[in-house]
């Protein structure tokens, strides 16, 4: 039986759609005033004078087309790290197998499949309504039976049908920018904590830091400040339409399965083995079946950061040596010592952690793991009744 989209799935795709368009609006007309700006100062500008109504026409004609770009190719910055490669065996040729015929099922456009050679267990499905193309990584074909296997991709399939690909699409390119400049602002305030304890902690006064601090500042607060705005503009919406449009598609996927419990299962089965260190907003996490990333291209080796073991190696108690003999150097060395581990372990390390642990706060992707398997046994309960 063909799947119709969501009715209100569709209302609240609308609304995340309307505040896409707005928020690129504003980022056209900042760039538009900026340039005027520039213009008029190096003496460039033109004497050409757009009335109100026409300048907003433009801007939102401006946003609209910057939007659909975004909706159109945005999938290209999701799985740039990923490397997906074609069906290359009789398994994979079986994935291929059971999508065409969910689809045929579903009465949408046949999505292509694509393999992503990771271990992590994934899928998403990217690019447009009239050719979408499912992702599933080798852990995934590798993790679940095959009841489970088809209640997965039954659920992507779901996606399509309730045409929410353009908008998520959309809002995931956002979200990759996003995560860039996030990334980025945790490097400068890194860099910049580790500057300023240098210069109190060591011979090298405020002074001579004072200059690359204070710029350094600055440019931290502008990343900053972009990369908050976009959080919370994602964080709205994702809030619109996030939640309903996964339970949107988990209700798909047991309509074409009729089998609510194997997609529970697969669920149950894909959050035991998501991490839980990683909580970094990303674009593969908005699109997939859980939230979880799967763009691993970038190193994550770096989060002990040289002012990280530079300052436990200046404060930490392993840096005392051996006592020698009782006289009153040694003593105010030990004392000194004593004196660096009491303030990195009472004061330096709990104030970063609460730092850390507030600037780490990211919008949730997808409704609980635990709510949307509730509610699939909840629907095969029904069913069986």
């Amino acid at each position: 039986m063909p799947l119709s989209p969501d009715r209100r799935l569709r209302i609240r795709i609308a609304g995340a759609l309307a505040l896409v368009v707005i928020v690129n609006g504003l980022v056209l007309s900042v760039f538009a005033w900026s340039v005027r700006r520039v213009s008029a100062a190096s003496g460039w500008s033109t004497s050409t004078e757009f009335g109100l109504p026409l300048t907003i026409g433009a801007v939102l004609l401006g946003a609209v087309g910057l939007v659909a770009l975004q909706a159109r190719y945005g999938s290209r910055t999701v799985i740039a790290g990923l490397d997906p490669d074609e069906l290359d065996s009789e398994r994979r040729r079986n994935v291929d197998g059971r999508v065409r015929r969910l689809a045929a099922q579903a009465a949408v456009p046949i999505p292509s499949v694509a393999v992503a050679d990771r271990d992590e267990p994934g899928c998403l499905t990217v690019g447009s309504l009239r050719s979408p193309t499912i992702v599933v990584t080798t852990g995934l074909l590798e993790r679940l039976d095959d009841d489970e296997l088809e209640a997965a991709l039954a659920h992507e399939v779901a996606h399509v049908a309730n045409r929410d690909l353009p908008v998520v699409t959309a809002v995931a390119a956002t979200v990759a920018i996003g995560d860039r400049l996030l990334e980025r602002e945790r490097k400068l305030r890194s860099t910049l904590w580790g500057m300023a304890v240098v210069a109190l902690f060591t011979g090298i006064g405020l002074a001579v830091l004072a200059v690359p601090i204070l710029a350094l500042m600055v440019v931290y607060l502008v990343v900053s400040a972009v990369a908050r705005g976009l959080l919370g503009v994602n964080a709205i919406a994702l809030g619109l339409f996030a939640k309903t449009r996964e339970y949107a598609a988990d209700r798909g996927a047991s309509e074409l399965t009729g089998d609510p419990a194997a997609l529970a299962s697969a669920l149950e089965t894909l959050e035991s083995e998501r991490p839980t260190r990683d909580a970094r907003l990303q674009a593969s996490a908005t699109l997939g079946i859980v939230s979880r990333a799967l763009s691993f291209e970038r190193d994550d080796d770096d989060e002990e950061n040289w002012f990280d073991r530079w300052f436990v190696n200046q404060f930490s108690a392993e840096t005392v040596e051996e006592e020698g003999p009782d006289d009153g150097a040694g003593y105010l060395d030990r004392v000194g010592e004593r004196a660096k581990t009491w303030l990195r372990e009472r004061i330096v390390a709990p104030v970063k952690t609460s730092v850390h642990r507030a600037l780490a706060w990211r919008p949730p992707t997808h409704p609980p793991t635990e709510a949307r398997i509730e509610r699939l046994r909840t629907l095969e309960r029904d069913r069986r009744g």
